[in-house]
């Protein structure tokens, strides 16, 4: 059971803390408690956090379908509540970390990133077939031969192209995931299994999840500029 409730002034503090300091958490917090369904759909914008008790946080947030805005609030439990206000900084940080942190499952359920990471798949068998065996297995289905001649010209050239699509992915993706991981480092000051998971995620898909993060660095420049 709750042996306090979080007062005016603690409650007061609190809230422009996080709003001020930790605008890219308040931000993440929204996403990481949404549908994903409405996290690919709707924008989310200028998200505030608005209360706080022993049970919940609630959090105003306006969203975004295209050129259709509208305000809305999520309220946030505490699991389980608090037991004593002293541990609002604790699990806050908790929420903060949890929200930062990606999901392999995006790799299934975002239609962007399992049409990029389906692709990459695809290439990279390609390429461990090797030029040669990639083109002799086109020519024997005779379907993929009309097809591919048809775009490339020839089995050969196609093969050519997909061993080159692989390299050029892997390194474009590898270079972006360097780049993700020094945002999630330096500019949200994420923790290092984290950073990790973002990189992985980052080499698997590209530009989408380097997008994710860099999202959230704007969120966060932007309300500290507004400090």
């Amino acid at each position: 059971t709750t042996t306090t409730e979080i007062s005016a002034q603690t409650s007061t503090r609190v809230l422009a803390h996080m709003n001020d300091d930790h605008a890219a958490s308040v931000h993440a917090m929204v996403l990481s408690n949404l549908p994903h369904r409405e996290v690919v759909r709707c924008k989310v914008q200028n998200a505030k956090m608005t209360s706080i008790t022993m049970k919940a946080y609630s959090i105003s947030y306006v969203s975004c379908d295209g050129n259709a805005c509208d305000m809305r609030t999520i309220e946030i439990p505490f699991d389980p509540p608090l037991h004593s206000a002293r541990e609002v900084k604790s699990r806050l940080v908790e929420d903060h970390h949890r929200a930062f942190a990606p999901k392999f499952s995006w790799l299934v359920t975002d239609p962007m990133m399992r049409m990029l990471f389906g692709a990459c798949i695809l290439l990279g068998v390609g390429t461990v077939l090797g030029r040669e065996e990639l083109s002799k297995r086109v020519d024997d289905v005779p379907w993929a031969d009309a097809i591919v001649t048809a775009v490339f010209g020839t089995s050969a050239r196609f093969s050519n192209v997909v061993v080159g699509a692989w390299y050029f992915s892997l390194f474009a993706h590898t270079a972006e995931a360097c780049y993700t991981a020094y945002l999630c480092k330096i500019s949200l000051k994420m923790k290092t299994g984290t950073i990790i998971k973002w990189a992985l995620l980052n080499v698997c898909t590209g530009f989408p999840i380097m997008n994710k993060v860099t999202e959230l660095v704007a969120v966060d420049r932007a309300g500290r500029l507004k400090k």
